[in-house]
């Protein structure tokens, strides 16, 4: 025993000439990986020195009422553990502290605050066993608990920040309103303060990034500014709302509270309407959506949200992390709470699947947003499984109104928003009748003004919305869908669609811009033979048209007898090889990580192509992917050889792509390398990537990406 309490002894005494070590050249230090592992251990540890502290303290005072007569021993090994995991606390937290951004003057403070606590601990525990005055101990044990309030402090200021402590008391008295404060004060700081501001202010910046001051938030961090002003799709701070809670970019953290779709809404307009810290509600235009989104909010704001409590099982965290991907979403209602929200994105990456794969959480589902998704009639016996829903959204989807009948088991559903779908009045009945019914949303249908005032007769307990601000202002349409998925195939029609009865289809083909007098109107399917950009728009009496949206139809092509990669992919995105070039199967832009794409940045793509028929070409076609804040830019140079052989080429052409002068939305296009009719038995592709960024991007001077996902030959 005498032995071990000598190796305790010595290596506590260790750990503490290694703490002040640290503490003078942590600048120097490059820490391996599992040391950093072991400095994440630091939240776990610290709470065992403090409650052994506690316990001392209480025993040390009651000792002779308690009569213990084994007292001194315990009190030693009691000081003994004090001391030996305030130790590796210290220690672990300065590992911690060189893995994380915070503020320097904070940190230093809570280290130095964890580093003398270690040691008067230390001292405690050498005093204790001595003949010495034991008032000194006292003194030591007094000086202690100080420094333990003291570091405790100081280390929720860098978890928490400022003022956690007394932020529930020291809230100004001043009600902020719609009147009295710039709209970013009003709507936007406030849902940055519920869910950013404890990992991006003063003393604790992530990515150096400081929110809680409008100043430094300008300012942006060490990726730059995390919007982009106009362009939602392309800031860095919306993206990352929309990527699994397991990837280590997704904010807030696993674990934080996370944003619900309005707070992202408000985001998303905010920056959409140039992201202004100055403007009041009153100097945004009347149809702005984000006047018309704070107005809502401003409606209702002296209204407490009421967190509902829930008494079913919640699911693990395991089941919840497993149901996330990058096209569906599914997070707590609210913090620790058993209510769960799903989410889905991205059209064309819906499956069937992916809504069955929901019953893993049949009892726990609250909310379910389906907007836009190609969600039919027949799902509805897979929604109705959700005994416990209470909002579903199935706007713009492809539901006809025959299947809400299923939802009749519903009996907690208070909304339903219906809005852009092909449903009738008949078919509300079902879902009126529900006990908990308490709004319908069915603006952009057929129902009627005159059918919802006759359904609120019926149903009086229920809002019947058919106007989509509930006023009768001139609304903008949405864009027309495209129907067709992936690439077309030869012989097989466009089909242009629009979820609003009644609306005027107009497109183009020739890269002009449609508009109520120009383009051809669209009744009826319509072949292409190769790729091609549609432009078009939607318009009807009553209503502004919508604007104009392009989508490029990639065509099937001649098939190549093989391919074969020249250039190595980068290791990040290597795709299938070769495969990927030829395999039929599109990318997603905001998924460059999937099989679809080759991603290259220093050297470029080469491909090899063998046509053993030796056609007659036309042209080629390339697809590429556009994401310009993830510096996926369009190829800066395209050169096609030819020949008999690979070893007998010619160069025949060469392309320059079109590069943006400015930050553009996410797309997937087209580049066109006509060849005036060839006919070779090799081709060799050669697609260089853009060498520097231009000036106005965030990374100029740096290599910009090239993403291809497949080759066309016509």
């Amino acid at each position: 025993m005498e032995r071990l309490n000598r190796v305790v002894l010595n290596l506590i005494f260790c750990i503490q000439v290694l703490l002040l070590f640290l503490l003078f050249v942590e600048n120097r230090i490059d820490l391996p990986g599992w040391l950093q592992v072991a400095g994440r251990m630091h939240p776990l540890v610290l709470h065992v020195p403090i409650g052994a502290m506690i316990f001392l303290a209480l025993l040390f005072a009651f000792q002779k009422p308690l009569g213990l007569e084994h007292s001194k021993n315990v009190i030693y090994l009691g000081l003994v553990l004090t001391s030996l995991s305030a130790s590796l606390a210290a220690l672990f937290g300065l590992f911690l502290s060189l893995q994380s951004d915070y503020g320097t003057e904070a940190l230093m403070r809570h280290k130095i605050g964890g580093i003398l606590l270690s040691c008067l601990c230390y001292g405690a525990l050498l005093w204790y066993n001595t003949d010495r005055k034991k008032s000194v101990f006292l003194g030591i044990g007094v000086l202690s608990i100080i420094t333990l309030v003291f570091t405790g402090h100081t280390g929720a200021v860098l978890t928490h920040g400022d003022n956690f402590l007394w932020a529930p008391i020291s809230k100004p008295d001043v009600v902020l309103t719609a009147e009295n404060s710039s709209l970013y004060h009003f709507a936007v700081e406030p849902i940055l303060e519920k869910k950013c501001f404890t990992c991006h202010n003063e003393t604790k910046a992530k990515g150096k990034l400081i929110m809680t001051s409008p100043e430094k938030f300008r300012e942006g961090g060490e990726n730059g500014i995390p919007w982009v002003a106009g362009d939602p799709s392309e800031s860095r701070m919306i993206k990352a709302f929309y990527l699994p809670l397991s990837d280590d970019k997704h904010m807030p953290p696993d674990g934080k509270p996370q944003l619900n779709t309005m707070e992202i809404d408000i985001l998303k307009a905010w920056i959409k309407s140039g992201a202004d810290f100055n403007k009041k509600l009153d100097q945004f235009e009347d149809g702005d959506s984000l006047r018309l989104l704070i107005a809502s909010l401003a409606a209702v704001q002296e209204v407490a949200p009421v967190e509902e409590v829930y008494t079913f099982k919640a699911v693990s965290s395991k089941v919840v992390e497993d149901l996330n991907t990058p096209f569906r979403t599914i997070f707590p209602l609210y913090q620790n709470s058993p209510a769960l929200q799903a989410d889905f994105f991205v059209r064309k990456a819906f499956e069937e699947k992916a809504l069955e794969e929901l019953r893993a959480v049949d009892d726990q589902l609250v909310v379910l947003n389906l907007s836009k998704m190609p969600v039919s009639d027949k799902h509805m016996s897979t929604i109705k499984s959700f005994v416990n829903l209470e909002r579903l959204n199935l706007n713009f989807t492809g539901v006809h109104g025959e299947g809400l009948q299923e939802l009749r088991s519903l009996t907690n559903l208070r909304s339903i928003s219906l809005a852009g779908t092909a449903v009738e009045a008949r078919h509300l009945d079902p879902v009126l009748n529900l006990p908990q019914l308490e709004d319908v949303f069915v603006w952009s249908t057929h129902i009627t003004d005159a059918q919802r005032d006759s359904l609120s007769d019926l149903y009086p307990d229920v809002s019947i919305v058919t106007s989509q601000f509930k006023d009768e202002s001139i609304l903008t349409l949405s864009t027309p869908l495209l129907e067709n998925e992936g690439i077309i195939k030869r012989g097989e029609e466009v089909v242009l669609k629009h979820p609003m009865p009644g609306v005027t289809i107009r497109y183009t083909l020739d890269g002009a811009a449609p508009d109520t007098l120009s383009g051809s109107i669209f009744e009826k399917p319509f072949p292409l033979d190769e790729t091609t950009v549609i432009k078009t728009t939607a318009c009807k009496d009553s209503w502004y048209c919508s604007k104009v949206i392009q989508f490029t139809c990639f065509v099937e092509g001649i098939k190549p007898t093989a391919v074969k990669l020249l250039s190595v992919p980068d290791p990040k995105y290597p795709g299938e090889g070769a495969k990927s070039l030829t395999d039929g199967r599109k990318g997603l832009i905001d998924v460059l990580k999937e099989p679809s794409w080759l991603g290259y940045r220093s050297d470029p793509l080469e491909a090899g192509i063998t046509f053993e028929s030796k056609p007659n070409l036309s042209k080629i076609v390339l697809s590429f992917g556009r994401s310009i804040g993830a510096h996926c830019f369009p190829p800066e140079e395209v050169e096609v050889w030819a020949g008999e052989d690979s070893l007998q080429l010619k160069l025949i052409k060469k392309v320059r792509g079109t590069q943006p002068d400015g930050y553009l939305p996410l797309s997937v296009d087209a580049l066109t390398i006509p060849l005036e009719g060839t006919a070779y038995g090799y081709y060799k592709v050669v697609v260089k990537p853009v060498a520097k960024l231009p000036d106005w991007h965030s990374g100029k001077g740096e290599k910009a990406w090239i993403f291809i996902d497949e080759l066309f030959f016509y």
